[in-house]
């Protein structure tokens, strides 16, 4: 603890976790926000192996669950998997953007990472791309009344603690009969928990309250 401490008051931007690691020994906020420079440290030194690492080695099928999930509540609705706009939040690479695209007129994307968004302009899917702050683009796209038929956060919400804010702002994004779709760690419990993984998960009832105040 300590040491950690030390490390914390000498890193005030959190770049190298500490802050996190002090939560996770219960000497500091349970649930603290991650910093910018720690996110951005975390994905742009990850960069060039993260499509080996999340598809090889972690076998993840997060967007081929989200594109099932999104079929699903579009049958319900009597609506064919087609949409003019799509806003991918948190893009990385690309993996959600290349499942979504041959459904989607204008795909648009955003990371922190300006190393992800290097490595997803090199494929050639999305039609408009940028670095940033995700909660500041969508103010961006709400104050330019941009809006958009899908908004998509695949591998985002784990490193998130507070939800309500950017839900609330991916609802102003939509279109009337837009549809958010995003994946969550959960716990049995409600609220905010940090896992060791040093990842966010969030309960079902806290979910469900933010979801609905969004």
């Amino acid at each position: 603890m300590a040491a950690f401490d030390n490390a914390s008051r000498a890193d005030p931007d959190d770049y190298h976790g500490a802050r996190l690691q002090l939560a996770q020994l219960g000497a500091a906020e349970k649930a603290p926000a991650m910093t910018e420079p720690y996110l951005r440290r975390l994905f742009d030194q990850c960069a060039a192996r993260y499509d080996a690492a999340l598809t090889e080695h972690l076998h993840y099928r997060g967007p081929a669950f989200l594109r099932v999930a999104v079929e699903s509540a579009l049958h319900r609705l009597k609506r064919a998997l087609h949409f003019a706009s799509m806003l991918d939040l948190g893009c990385g690479t690309g993996l959600a953007g290349a499942v979504f695209r041959p459904f989607v007129e204008r795909l648009v994307g955003v990371d922190l990472s300006p190393a992800m968004i290097a490595r997803v302009e090199t494929k050639k899917i999305y039609d408009r791309l940028a670095v940033g702050n995700l909660g500041n683009f969508l103010t961006g796209e709400i104050a330019n009344q941009k809006t958009h038929d899908l908004v998509l956060a695949a591998d985002v919400f784990v490193y998130v603690n507070e939800l309500s804010p950017i839900l609330t702002n991916m609802a102003r994004a939509l279109t009337p009969a837009g549809i958010v779709a995003f994946i969550v760690k959960t716990h049995a419990d409600d609220g905010v928990e940090l896992f060791p993984t040093l990842r966010f998960a969030h309960g079902e009832p806290y979910l469900r309250d933010v979801i609905a105040a969004a």
